[in-house]
């Protein structure tokens, strides 16, 4: 209980240290972006108002005070249970979180999932076929993924399956007109594709390469060795051995690499123009939307450092429960 006690203390201790120290980062890339907030926010039409209109709106977007002033009175605000009202979107920003942060965690959920479980089987197929032409071509496949670009990617596929062969949609969540829940499943899993596709085989490789080098540790080891002497079938030993001790290492490896999963959502959400927290996290930093950006960072933070926590949890246990 003691033990238990003070990891709960050291994590919250470690969650508030990394929420202030991500917060003052934003801040610095604020305060340093050389960005017209006033322009953003107008569309690209600064000089289609006057003068006066254009001082007005620096003083009723909160635009005249330093951002340190604007992230204190954030922060105050947040303390309070209000996240304050986004000066991009023209609403409060837990409405804005609220309409997209649905659709980034249904994309994230979606390819982290993805990545996982047709990552895990490769490493596996892999290994069970070692040095054949499979898993060298696997192995390759992993290799090449890993050094591919996401936006790279993600623009190679819009070229083919939208532009070229007309298959899929070339970008947002939903047809022009209708929100993501208005419109039939189809519809949804065709939006969904190429994003979910791109982020998923970017996040594919670690566990495939690292898939395979356990399963291989795990069948050359000795208790391995030791139920092949006493007759245990292949299919016994993977079953029982392999899947036993390689399954949890691609989780924990997957669970740490949420942060790597986040970024790629917000660059595959800015390239296919979907309507998530990835995109409106760079609006808002181009628009210099003090009150979304904090919220948003703060969000991220705190899912990246579940994962992790998650992640450590489980390599702890599979360090104290060994091998089987």
């Amino acid at each position: 209980m003691i033990v238990s006690l003070k990891a709960t203390v050291l994590s919250a201790f470690r969650l508030l240290i990394q929420l202030v120290l991500v917060l003052l980062l934003v801040w610095g890339l604020l305060t340093l972006s050389p960005m017209d907030p006033l322009n953003v926010y107008l569309g690209g039409n600064v000089f289609g108002v006057s003068a006066e209109q254009q001082a007005n709106l620096v003083r009723e977007l909160g635009l005249h005070m330093p951002a340190g002033e604007r992230l204190w009175q954030w922060l105050v605000a947040a303390v309070h249970g209000e996240l304050g009202y986004s000066t991009l979107f023209r609403q409060p920003v837990a409405e804005v979180i609220e309409q997209r942060l649905p659709l980034s965690l249904l994309l994230m959920a979606l390819a982290w999932s993805g990545s996982l479980v047709l990552g895990y089987l490769l490493g596996l197929v892999a290994a069970l076929r070692q040095d054949s032409w499979l898993d060298k071509t696997i192995r390759r496949c992993a290799w090449g993924l890993s050094a591919i670009p996401p936006f790279w990617l993600g623009m190679l596929f819009i070229s083919l399956f939208a532009v070229a062969l007309h298959w899929l949609p070339v970008c947002c969540a939903a047809p022009p007109g209708l929100d993501f829940s208005e419109q039939p499943l189809y519809s949804k899993l065709t939006h969904l594709l190429l994003p979910v596709l791109t982020l998923m085989l970017v996040h594919m490789s670690p566990v495939i390469l690292h898939t395979r080098e356990k399963v291989l540790d795990v069948l050359g080891s000795e208790f391995v060795a030791y139920a092949r002497m006493h007759g245990e079938s292949r299919a016994g030993i993977i079953s029982f051995h392999v899947l036993k001790n390689s399954m949890v290492p691609a989780l924990v490896l997957q669970l740490a690499s949420l942060a790597e999963l986040f970024g790629g959502s917000v660059l595959a959400e800015t390239l296919f123009a979907f309507p998530g927290m990835g995109q409106a996290l760079v609006n808002a930093a181009l628009a210099q939307d003090t009150a979304l950006l904090m919220a948003g960072t703060m969000i991220s933070a705190l899912i990246i450092f579940a994962g992790n926590v998650l992640a450590n949890l489980l390599a702890g246990e599979l360090m104290t429960g060994g091998e089987h």
